[in-house]
């Protein structure tokens, strides 16, 4: 059986600086993988490469086999998605339609679908407050939180997340991951999370940290 995705020998350099060379990662379904970076060192951009909005210079990158070059936008909108730090919401919308945005232009769901399905995934991570807000009106954290709001009622097989622990006091995160974790499972969904220093990382299923360009367990 393939892996769920698959990274082959990736080289991604900007101007005179390399971020990655001949990089290697492959994810299972089901995984829940956490990546610890650092400060500048391509944290963000790995995920952007998996979510196939940052191209590698060389190598190859795998959707269940698939090179990324060949899916669809449907059937890619169906296999990974990505929370970005804070950007990546329109300010003229609220939470809930931005939520929407992407159900409306991707599937064929009827609105009344689309919105059940935001609304379930907003009661079980409790960010209902949020559905009714602007951007402009929240916080970071509150960002970061409805960006996985969007993502995951778009329900895509790879979870991408940015850095979504931090800034949040202990209490927050330890709700989030719980419920997180919870819904990664039951929903037989897999994740790749990068974490930076103070973030907890105990709920994984696998350890990675970027060290001299590449990957490697911790």
């Amino acid at each position: 059986m393939s892996h769920l995705l698959k990274l082959n020998n990736i080289n991604i350099q900007f101007a005179e600086n390399h971020v990655f060379k001949n990089l290697n990662l492959a994810l299972d379904y089901n995984e829940i993988l956490v990546i610890k970076t650092g400060v500048l060192d391509g944290g963000s951009s790995l995920l952007k490469l998996c979510n196939h909005t940052l191209i590698a210079n060389s190598g190859t990158v795998l959707y269940e086999g698939i090179s990324s070059e060949n899916l669809n936008n449907s059937t890619f909108f169906q296999t990974v998605g990505m929370q970005f730090e804070s950007e990546g919401l329109l300010s003229m919308y609220t939470v809930k339609e931005n939520c929407k945005l992407p159900l409306t232009f991707h599937t064929q769901f009827k609105d009344s679908t689309i919105e059940n399905k935001i609304l379930s995934v907003a009661k079980e991570f409790n960010l209902h407050y949020l559905l009714d807000k602007y951007p402009y009106q929240l916080n970071d954290v509150q960002l970061r939180l409805a960006n996985l709001l969007r993502l995951l009622s778009s329900n895509p097989k790879i979870i991408l997340l940015d850095e979504i622990q931090s800034g949040m006091s202990d209490k927050l995160r330890s709700g989030v991951l719980m419920k997180l974790v919870r819904y990664i499972k039951n929903n037989n969904l897999s994740l790749i999370m990068t974490i930076t220093a103070g973030d907890v990382d105990d709920f994984s299923d696998r350890r990675l940290e970027i060290k001299n360009l590449n990957l490697v367990s911790y």
